[in-house]
């Protein structure tokens, strides 16, 4: 995978570690994040952990309304500046896992738009983060996420590789998925220790019941709750599925003797669909 790394922006804002912020100052990476999203002029664009601007700044002029959001209010002086000039540009100083989304966002949407979701996610809650907009009931189009390569590797990769696991299953059961270029860490200020990539995921037009949606994901964390042993085992383990789990596997034609990270995402959907209507105590 190619790794981009030109000249670097100056540095302006100092980081907090507590905050997971690493600044992307490479003037080529955010142009190329840009080709990469392909904004439109009629798209509202939620931006999280917009940081004092850095893509903020070259989303504004292109989409048709930007919502910016970021925590640090050390930030917030310069953000709101460089996005003065854009009427449709709103900052929301807030922390993103704590925001109301449904109330915040629908009033600030332009109408008829897609809403379309980007950010440089900081490091040490890009999982909560990501997790949080597979659960809300926004009409999200897609998502493109800056994260750590390992996060990005683990979100898009296929049963039976190394990085497979219960993230990999949440977000391709709700998206379809995609692993976009590589960032160097000299693209950031501070550097980190890691590379970074983009990520697509853009969710499944699909209704699913709730019920089936708590079951997926309970048996899905079951399964992985135990990397070593065999589904059976793992699932075993659930003080609801294990009762029911030899017989959950038959009915679904599944070897027990199989590990979590060797099935498909259809076969983690099936057996909840089974479990869902054949053994869930409703």
């Amino acid at each position: 995978m190619e790794v981009y790394s030109p000249l670097v922006k100056p540095y302006r804002s100092s980081h907090k570690k507590r905050l997971g912020q690493h600044f992307l100052r490479d003037t080529g990476v955010i142009d190329r994040v840009v080709r990469w999203i392909k904004p439109h002029s009629e798209d509202t664009f939620l931006e999280i952990g917009a940081g004092d601007g850095a893509l903020s700044f070259s989303l504004a002029p292109v989409v048709g309304r930007l919502i910016a959001i970021e925590f640090d209010t050390d930030c917030i002086p310069h953000l709101e500046a460089g996005l003065r000039a854009y009427e449709s540009a709103t900052v929301i100083q807030e922390d993103v896992l704590r925001l109301d989304l449904m109330h915040a966002v629908p009033t600030l949407m332009k109408s008829d738009s897609k809403l379309r979701i980007a950010g440089n996610l900081p490091y040490n809650i890009a999982t909560a983060i990501i997790e949080k907009f597979l659960h809300c009931s926004l009409p999200v189009f897609d998502m493109s996420f800056m994260v750590q390569m390992e996060v990005a590797q683990r979100i898009t990769a296929g049963p039976g590789s190394r990085q497979y696991g219960y993230l990999s299953v949440h977000c391709q059961h709700h998206c379809d998925v995609r692993l976009g270029f590589k960032i160097a860490p000299s693209c950031f200020v501070p550097k980190p220790k890691v590379h970074s990539a983009m990520v697509s995921l853009r969710p499944k037009q699909c209704l699913l019941d709730t019920d089936f949606e708590s079951d997926f994901e309970d048996l899905c964390k079951a399964a992985f709750g135990h990397r070593r042993k065999t589904l059976a085992n793992s699932l075993g383990k659930h003080p609801l599925i294990g009762p029911v789990s030899n017989r959950l596997l038959q009915h679904a034609n599944i070897d027990g003797s199989r590990r979590a990270e060797d099935l498909s995402i259809k076969e983690f959907e099936t057996l909840a669909r089974i479990y869902n209507k054949e053994f869930r105590k409703h």
